[in-house]
């Protein structure tokens, strides 16, 4: 080759070496002829291959063709393949471009390892993105799930849940806060309770990290419930649960009242130990009055009450005295006691509701031994029959303390009675007008008073002697007895003479009982006589009522008439005494 041609090759090389794409020159057994200086650069041979090194030894260096190699294809088109290098530095990516050319090749290098590795960037760009997309969608997911568990998991729970935020506004509730409200919607927790701001005295008023298990009583909607704080997991807020302890509340104060109902009775039947005590050591009957008005009822009874005690003597009160009543009430219950038509013994009868000053009142009798009624204690309002079980246990005692009272005074009044007749004395009949004085002067009840003498009575002594007299005496007796009631009260004065005490009577009515008196009763009786004959029985009557003449002159106008009627009995007599 001439001086030309070398010039004309390395003009050429020159040229080659300025392209900017790889180009490899091959023969028919592969082996490298040129490489310009990018095909070097690729092959990191540089400044050229050497001289006998095939394509495939520069490429991969390997001895053998590689598989699949374009130019061991032949044909006269031109064959892209694509390979990849690795380097130390990193991996080359080649398209490649096999073009025959006679007996030989040339192989075009492409280098587009930038975009194969902007391809990989952008496919591993989008595989991240997508696989992010998967795992928040998985998230999103399980976020979802876990909120519906931690919903079902809310909503199964006994207690009422809220979750609230910072500044008391509810977040969430369970469906026992729904069932709690029954279908109210509160914006704020304090609302639930009637609020417009925070409870007073909440204690997550200065944030719920301070109020972390602070426990409280709150009433709502008629129950009690334990509220519970509890500050939520990122600090922001909290967690209040509302546990329903009406059941525990209800049943401690059940218990609370169980002790206190048996402390009472405990304090009931010592008092009923201690007043039965009193009345067995206690022997005057109005300190039993005093103890059982001022220390027992209180514990047993509130309001006003009346007691009454009958006297021995019929239509008469031995005891009358109240608590918390006006007078004039009482004289109206005492008054409706004395009353003709006023029980005196069945132990079931009571006074007339009408009369009663109360609306609602119970009234329970004082009972003897035998069962006869002695008393009656009224009380006002109306009462369980607890209350009126602890009240009888009081007055059972009571009615037998008065009826053995009653046997003493009924002892005492037979030093009172006539030895020949029966009938009072003196002594006790001035006893008896006492008490009607009393109470004509307390409740207006009037009284009148007879006055009788036995006609003849000294002529039947000198003619047929005293025991005919005495005769005569009991007979006289025995007919005033009959002719009296109840409430009347009969005594021998003197040896003929006699006085009758009408209770409840007026003037007017004690003439009309002595005119029944002589007319109906005296004016057939006789008495046996030792000679047969029969004496007639006769007195001399006069009386004076309350109502026409001053209580202190009733027996001297009642004697006045009786000897006025004396005088004229005799005068018909003509004179015979």
């Amino acid at each position: 080759m001439g001086p030309h041609t070398t010039a004309s090759n390395q003009h050429l090389q020159q040229l080659l070496d300025a392209v900017q794409t790889g180009l490899l020159h091959c023969d028919q057994t592969y082996r490298a002829v040129f490489a310009n200086q990018t095909a070097a650069a690729i092959l990191g041979r540089l400044p050229k291959p050497s001289t006998g090194q095939s394509c495939h030894q520069l490429l991969f260096g390997s001895d053998a063709p590689c598989d699949g190699c374009p130019a061991s294809q032949g044909g006269a088109e031109p064959k892209r393949h694509s390979l990849s290098l690795n380097r130390p530095e990193g991996d080359i990516y080649l398209r490649v471009f096999c073009h025959p050319w006679q007996d030989h090749f040339l192989l075009t290098l492409h280098d587009v390892t930038q975009e194969i590795t902007l391809l990989r960037q952008s496919h591993l760009d989008r595989k991240e993105f997508q696989a992010k997309n998967i795992l928040l969608e998985r998230r999103r997911r399980l976020n979802a799930e876990e909120q519906e568990f931690l919903a079902q998991l809310m909503d199964s729970l006994p207690d009422a849940m809220l979750t609230v935020a910072a500044n008391f506004s509810v977040q969430r509730k369970n469906s026992a806060v729904a069932a709690l409200l029954a279908g109210q919607q509160h914006s704020h927790c304090y609302a639930i309770f009637g609020h417009s701001q925070p409870c007073p005295g909440c204690p997550a008023a200065a944030g719920f990290a301070k109020a972390d298990g602070y426990k409280r009583s709150q009433a709502l909607g008629g129950r009690v419930f334990t509220e519970i704080f509890s500050v939520a997991p990122n600090g922001q807020g909290g967690l209040l649960i509302f546990r329903d302890i009406t059941r525990q509340v209800d049943l401690i104060g059940q218990i609370r009242l169980h002790q206190e109902e048996i402390a009472r009775k405990n304090k009931l039947l010592s008092l009923l130990v201690d007043f039965g005590t009193f009345l067995q050591t206690g022997s005057d009957v109005q300190e039993v009055v005093d103890y059982f008005f001022d220390t027992v009822l209180p514990n047993l009874h509130r309001g006003a009450v009346a007691l009454f005690v009958q006297d021995l003597r019929a239509g008469n009160l031995w005891l009358a005295q109240h608590r918390h009543m006006a007078a004039e009430e009482f004289t109206a219950l005492a008054r409706s006691c004395l009353d003709r038509g006023a029980p005196t013994q069945k132990a079931d009868e009571g006074i007339a509701e009408g009369v009663l000053p109360w609306r609602q009142s119970r009234q329970v009798p004082l009972v003897g031994a035998k069962g006869q009624r002695v008393g009656l204690v009224l009380f006002e309002g109306e009462m369980g029959e607890e209350e009126l079980g602890f009240l009888r246990l009081v007055t059972e005692p009571l009615g037998a303390y008065f009826q053995n009272q009653l046997l003493y005074r009924q002892l005492e009044e037979k030093a009172n009675t006539d030895a020949l007749t029966g009938l009072f004395n003196r002594g006790y009949l001035t006893v008896a007008l006492e008490e009607e004085r009393q109470k004509f002067e307390r409740y207006g009840i009037h009284h009148a008073v007879v006055v009788g003498d036995i006609n003849g009575l000294k002529r039947l002594n000198d003619r047929y002697g005293h025991e005919c007299g005495d005769r005569l005496i009991v007979a006289v007796a025995a007919a005033l007895q009959q002719s009296l009631r109840t409430t009347d009260v009969a005594a021998r004065t003197g040896g003929d003479e006699f006085v009758i005490l009408l209770t409840n009577t007026t003037d007017e009515e004690a003439v009309h009982f002595v005119g029944r008196l002589l007319h109906e009763v005296l004016a057939a009786l006789t008495i046996p006589l030792p000679d047969g004959s029969e004496f007639p029985v006769t007195v001399s009557v006069g009386s004076a009522g309350s109502d026409r003449h001053p209580v202190a002159s009733l027996l001297a106008e009642a004697d006045r008439r009786m000897y006025a009627a004396k005088e004229a009995f005799y005068q018909t007599m003509g004179g015979r005494r």
